[in-house]
């Protein structure tokens, strides 16, 4: 009843969560165990957010999660109605082929409830020493992404695939499950600052992730770009999906908001506040969280994924669906 009210009166924006597994798996004296995301994603949906998600990394210990694709069917079992999804899913780690047939499988399993948040992953040294362990080159990471997403939507949608790229060649390759979801599964591209990752957004994706997109201003810029570069694809009349990832702590004292939310990062993520500054905060009141997400909206944004920055994860959610969401007001197009 909740998530049909909020649905109304928020003109199709949709919220969700990313679910922590960091955390649960570090090794801390206790036996690693995910209990505790699958109670968070039946919180999730119980509050009325529309999606939960996981994310990505595999081989770096100090920002190790469980895997991805694993969770993500686990979730699938677990709830009922929320999508599930993968944000930022490093695509080109993986065969492109086996990649479309667990996704594929997935939305079987899910009902047509799984999203992905694509992305190229940024230049960093432990991102190349994790492409490198999986045996890619990490100066085809760009090549290997764009060549997956053609390839799983391929396959997706016909019966046999041929392709003939630079990092991948197919003859007559199909597979079985095809996904619940028509015409195929949402793949939404990450990109915040680079022309060829825009441009990749607009050639290849259904929707525009961004982390790094502030000011407003910058957001309707970028967003813009993109959708002109789709027009120059032929991708005519074409309103582009958007979302932000920000991290989330909301309080009702707004230095209070600041203070919790920022211990949380430097915990979570080990690391000083000065190293952090990449972080997409918003951290305030709800009437903060409101001016700034209705700012966004009216540039475009049509997705929140929300990492929250507190251990009481149930009243940050109860703070975004019941004092935000139904506040926000659908874009005037």
């Amino acid at each position: 009843m909740i998530a049909n009210k909020i649905k109304n009166v928020s003109g199709g924006i949709e919220f969700g969560v990313l679910l922590h597994t960091r955390h649960l798996i570090r090794n801390e004296g206790l036996g690693p165990s995910f209990e505790a995301i699958w109670e968070e994603a039946a919180l999730a949906e119980r509050l009325g957010m529309d999606q939960v998600w996981v994310g990505d990394s595999v081989t770096v210990l100090d920002r190790a999660r469980g895997d991805c694709l694993t969770l993500m069917a686990s979730l699938a079992m677990k709830t009922h109605r929320v999508k599930v999804g993968t944000v930022p899913l490093l695509p080109a780690l993986r065969s492109p082929v086996l990649l479309a047939h667990t996704l594929a499988t997935l939305d079987v399993i899910s009902q047509g409830r799984v999203l992905i948040g694509a992305s190229v992953a940024p230049s960093l040294p432990y991102i190349q020493h994790q492409f490198e362990a999986c045996g890619v080159p990490y100066s085809e990471k760009a090549g290997r992404l764009s060549e997956s997403i053609q390839i799983m939507k391929r396959l997706w949608t016909e019966k046999t695939v041929s392709f003939e790229g630079k990092y991948h060649k197919l003859k007559d390759v199909g597979i079985l499950p095809h996904p619940v979801q028509q015409p195929s599964i949402p793949v939404w591209v990450t990109a915040d600052r680079n022309e060829n990752a825009f441009k990749r957004v607009a050639r290849l994706a259904d929707g525009w992730f961004t982390s790094g997109s502030r000011p407003v201003e910058k957001f309707a810029i970028n967003r813009n770009k993109i959708q002109a570069y789709a027009e120059s694809y032929g991708r005519r009349n074409w309103d582009l999906p958007s979302g932000i990832y920000a991290t989330f702590n909301l309080n009702t004292k707004r230095e209070k908001a600041m203070e919790e939310g920022w211990k949380w990062a430097v915990d979570f993520f080990r690391q000083p506040k000065t190293n952090l500054d990449h972080l997409f905060t918003i951290f305030g009141t709800p009437d903060d969280c409101v001016q700034l997400l209705q700012a966004y909206i009216d540039a475009g944004l049509t997705v929140i994924v929300a990492r929250l920055a507190s251990a009481d994860v149930e009243s940050q959610m109860r703070l975004l669906i019941e004092e935000v969401k139904p506040r926000l007001r659908p874009r005037v197009v």
